[in-house]
């Protein structure tokens, strides 16, 4: 195994994946990348999750540069699941891979292919969509265009197009210089069921910029019945958690007044829906 080439960390960020999981696995063992730390970060699973991780790793993980299986006591979310790998990882570059997507084969390679080439700046990839289930795309993929065509814009239009709406594609998204996770302080836990947004908005705020990589290098997959109404209730409750913490001051710093106002306009309403239906 070569040496040369830059150490790449992979995190599978694993919860009650049993199903899903071994598929993951192997696509990352199918990299054509040389040198890769493999690590899997387990947010208490209560399924046969860890234990396919240990089995699989036991029969697979010499092919790796250095592999670790995190475990917790407690369910924190991805971004604390995120956190806890970050203080294990030693690459250069991280990416982070949901239990349920899967990678190209030159996944790896292209992203940091892509970095060498492309200083201070995030990638944001293809992403082929698949369902072990009947499903339409067609909503998916318009929402993925959009994002392709967010990441040719300069910085400071992709910073005032994410604070009006998230525009990014979060499994094409996730493959990070380690510097830059650094310079934003990792992943914020105050959002447990949205890690992506904050650390994107941060990302653009310090002065980094996110880039398209035009190439399919992740398999996304899409499940009927996978956001269901309570979970929605939660992620919009989170958001508008967010909006007051981080986006309003983002807005008002960056001459989105207005915006900030419409928008503080419908997150009322939404907490005040909520607040009548506890």
């Amino acid at each position: 195994m070569s040496r040369e080439c830059k150490l790449v960390s992979i995190v599978i960020q694993a919860y009650n994946s049993s199903d899903t999981i071994e598929q993951t696995l192997h696509s990352v063992k199918e990299q054509t990348y040389p040198n890769i730390e493999f690590i899997i970060t387990d947010d208490k699973s209560s399924d046969d999750t860890v234990s396919i991780c240990r089995n699989w790793l036991e029969k697979n993980g010499s092919v790796f540069s250095r592999v670790k299986l995190i475990t917790s006591d407690v369910n924190t979310g991805i971004s604390g699941s995120n956190n806890r790998a970050l203080k294990e990882v030693t690459g250069q570059y991280v990416f982070f891979l949901a239990a349920d997507d899967c990678m190209a084969a030159d996944a790896t390679q292209e992203y940091v292919k892509y970095c060498e080439n492309n200083a201070d700046t995030v990638p944001i990839a293809r992403v082929e969509l698949f369902s072990d289930d009947v499903c339409d795309f067609s909503s998916v993929n318009k929402y993925c265009e959009e994002c392709y065509k967010f990441a040719a814009l300069s910085p400071k239009e992709q910073l005032r197009q994410l604070l009006i709406k998230n525009r990014i594609v979060a499994p094409a998204a996730a493959f990070y210089p380690i510097e830059i996770l650094k310079k934003c302080g990792g992943f914020d836990e105050a959002y447990r069921l949205m890690e992506d947004y904050p650390i994107n908005l941060k990302i653009l705020s310090k002065g980094f910029k996110f880039g398209f990589l035009d190439k399919k290098l992740i398999y996304y997959r899409i499940s009927n019945g996978s956001v269901t109404g309570s979970s929605m209730s939660k992620l919009k409750k989170t958001e508008a958690r967010m909006f007051f913490r981080l986006k309003f001051w983002y807005m008002f710093r960056n001459k989105m007044g207005w915006e900030a106002v419409k928008q503080s306009r419908y997150w009322i309403k939404i907490l005040l829906k909520k607040e009548q239906h506890q």
